[in-house]
């Protein structure tokens, strides 16, 4: 035991408490926390991810006005907006198609906090380029390259 755990582990620990999220969004997850790129996290790091999660799970609970375990796109738009994400209707349309893979017009909460994921190392690397905090960056070709490389 290396006191360590991988994606696999942390979708069976998170399981165990009552939240559900597939492989792809535990990797995910693992990724913005592993602050020393192991693929994995340690005590330290599972400390600083969990109120995360829970957090993200409460949220979705609370968006999810019915209960079924989906937020549509317009209870997804909602979320974003109490997030500080002001995203223009075809934008927000293009990243429900990425992380609504199925086409069903809803995300269910591994998709969410994937989604939540994404934004957040976007936001990150945007805020990396905008110093003066303008919301408006110029970006050079191998910037922007390195712009996309970085978000994880």
């Amino acid at each position: 035991n290396s006191g360590r755990i991988d994606s696999r582990e942390l979708g069976q620990a998170l399981q165990k408490g009552g939240i559900q999220v597939n492989d792809y969004t535990a990797q995910k997850i693992i990724a913005m926390f592993d602050k020393d790129n192991t693929g994995q996290i340690g005590f330290d790091e599972f400390q600083q991810m969990h109120p995360f999660v829970q957090g993200m799970s409460t949220g979705f609970k609370k968006r999810d006005k019915t209960g079924d375990g989906r937020l549509e796109g317009r209870e997804v738009k909602e979320a974003l907006l109490e997030g500080g994400y002001r995203l223009e209707e075809g934008t927000f349309q293009l990243m429900m198609r990425k992380f609504d893979k199925e086409r069903r017009g809803y995300l269910g909460f591994d998709e969410y906090v994937a989604l939540s994921v994404y934004l957040s190392n976007i936001r990150n690397t945007f805020g990396f380029y905008d110093r003066n905090r303008s919301g408006q960056v110029t970006f050079g070709f191998d910037a922007f390259v390195t712009a996309c490389i970085s978000v994880k």
